[in-house]
């Protein structure tokens, strides 16, 4: 029923748009792409770039020259007042343009966001779209968005030059560019250092308590978890429910980590189906079994684990930035002590671990076919876009936010606080100089900032598999079936550690499940994809 209403709100969109004088891109644009890109074979290539060449004729474009209307933005609900936020000053300062945003419910915020297009709601551009969902191909299918192409030709080059091709792929269908996407932060092959933002957490008094140092690899692992059992009686490894089924420091011994997909003999393939899950399993089972993890693990919340770790057990998983909210509670439990982390452990002392990053489209910013100012929209879009502004709205300046140190962001403050919501007010910037600039919010506390340096400190000596899965998810079976078998299988895989059954059998059973509620399809949907686009990852 929901989808029924949907297709028909949507179905009204054209004629909405129409009654409203909100014709296409292609008629509001003064230029064809055709005659702007003569325009720009004609000029000397040698006397202007190809952003230069975008803005020469200037002087005639109204667009370009004349009064900047208010640019109205729908996007997610949060927890702040977007329009009270210090960073909203910065971004008009940077653009040119007074902004108005709008946000969405946070409940039934599909059906909102519909119902604001349907109904002819005059927003120059939406931000909330993500490829996770439906709701992109939704609205391209509807006919509801505005096709960018002739848009970015002509007041898009920096956004053209951030965006991978992956990227581009990910939002364009029938020949048209439906949105343009903005990647998430991600790390280059060459240098991953940053790329780790969890781990292992170990207590270090207790691991010094015990005459041990942070583990590298499975077997150390035992050895201290054995140690510290025998030390002292306690349980040494304590997890949540969250966290128990797919621990990714320990899936990393077997060239698995916090990637659901991975290339198995040139076949896009979900992880049950990896060598290495079945191992994983087995060396979760041999803990469980022995003592050495937490029983109550199937049923601990989050802070239940938390609360462990702070009294008796020796590691749990943690994120660099849960640190400061632990600070307090360990330095009752000892002044001297904190955290330390063993992220991405090898297998062996022959071996390295290895670091995934599977990672894609963070957010889609698109044009409705009922927005007042698309040209407008595109050029305000492009602003904030380009690095110089981008790296402007979101870490502030040189000196005054944040400094470099042997090529590292770090932040100062108290400038760096303007800045705690800068992500809901940036572009389309290259993602691996975001990934970069990322790592001030990284560094916040000094806690904070010695777990992360900490965690990757020898992340550059790891193996790297990075899964482009992100870029496919609003394909329309792993839309309709993936949040649940994904749920389902970390559900038989606690019950198969708990229970101790072979682990064969507990692979035999994720994969009875996964075929039987609609993996097979989402299969069919991520080997096509993977065989069109891999390409673009290579």
């Amino acid at each position: 029923m929901k989808k029924r209403i949907i297709a028909a709100l949507l179905t009204s969109v054209m004629a909405i748009g129409t009654l409203a004088g909100c014709g296409s891109t292609a008629e509001k644009t003064e230029t064809p792409a055709a005659e702007t890109q003569a325009v720009k074979e004609e000029a000397p290539a040698a006397e202007t770039t190809p952003a230069e060449e975008a803005e020469a004729p200037a002087e005639e474009d109204p667009f370009l020259t004349g009064e900047k209307p208010v640019i109205n933005i729908l996007t997610t609900n949060a927890s702040f007042d977007n329009n009270e936020d210090p960073a909203l000053a910065v971004m008009e300062e940077v653009s040119g343009y007074d902004v108005v945003f709008h946000q969405l419910p946070s409940e039934n915020t599909t059906e909102k966001l519909m119902l604001e297009l349907a109904s002819g709601g005059e927003y120059d551009l939406v931000c909330i779209i993500s490829p996770h969902t439906s709701v992109f191909g939704d609205l391209v299918d509807k006919h509801a968005l505005t096709d960018m192409t002739e848009l970015l030709d002509k007041y898009g080059q920096d956004i053209l030059s951030n965006v991978s091709d992956a990227g581009w792929a990910s939002v364009s269908a029938d020949g048209g560019i439906y949105g343009a996407p903005a990647e998430n932060a991600r790390h280059s092959e060459e240098d991953i250092s940053g790329a780790i933002s969890s781990g292992l957490a170990f207590r270090s008094d207790l691991l010094e308590a015990i005459g041990k140092e942070i583990p590298t690899n499975l077997d150390e692992l035992y050895d201290v978890l054995t140690t510290y059992k025998e030390q002292t009686g306690e349980i040494p490894l304590t997890l949540s429910k969250s966290d128990g089924a797919l621990v990714n420091d320990i899936m990393s011994a077997f060239g698995l980590g916090s990637a659901y997909w991975y290339d198995i003999d040139g076949e896009y393939q979900f992880l049950i189906r990896h060598e290495g899950f079945k191992e994983y399993i087995a060396y979760m089972q041999k803990l469980y079994q022995e003592g050495l993890l937490d029983s109550d693990m199937p049923i601990n919340a989050s802070e239940n684990a938390k609360e462990k770790f702070l009294n008796t057990s020796l590691s749990t998983f943690l994120w660099f930035w849960e640190i400061p909210s632990l600070k307090d509670s360990l330095a009752v439990a000892n002044p001297n002590a904190k955290c330390v982390f063993a992220p991405a452990l090898a297998k062996d002392a022959d071996s390295e671990g290895t670091v995934v990053e599977a990672t894609g489209i963070g957010r889609i910013f698109v044009i409705p076919k009922t927005a007042k100012n698309p040209e407008h929209a595109m050029i305000f879009l492009n602003s904030i876009s380009k690095m110089e502004n981008f790296q402007r709205i979101y870490i502030g300046e040189e000196g005054v936010s944040y400094e470099l140190k042997d090529g590292s962001y770090y932040p100062l403050f108290p400038g760096f606080s303007e800045y705690s919501n800068s992500n809901e007010f940036v572009g389309v910037p290259v993602a691996t100089e975001q990934a970069k600039m990322w790592e001030a919010r990284a560094r916040k506390t000094d806690e904070m900032a010695e777990a992360f340096d900490q965690m990757n400190e020898h992340a550059n000596e790891k193996n790297y598999y990075f899964s482009p899965e992100s870029y496919a998810g609003s394909l329309p079976a792993m839309t309709e079936y993936y949040a649940s078998l994904q749920s389902s299988i970390k559900d038989i895989v606690i019950k198969g550690i708990v229970e101790g059954n072979d682990a064969q059998a507990v692979v035999d059973e994720c994969i009875e499940a996964w075929e039987r509620d609609g993996g097979l399809e989402c299969e069919a949907e991520m080997q096509a994809w993977y065989a069109e686009n891999k390409h673009l990852f290579e």
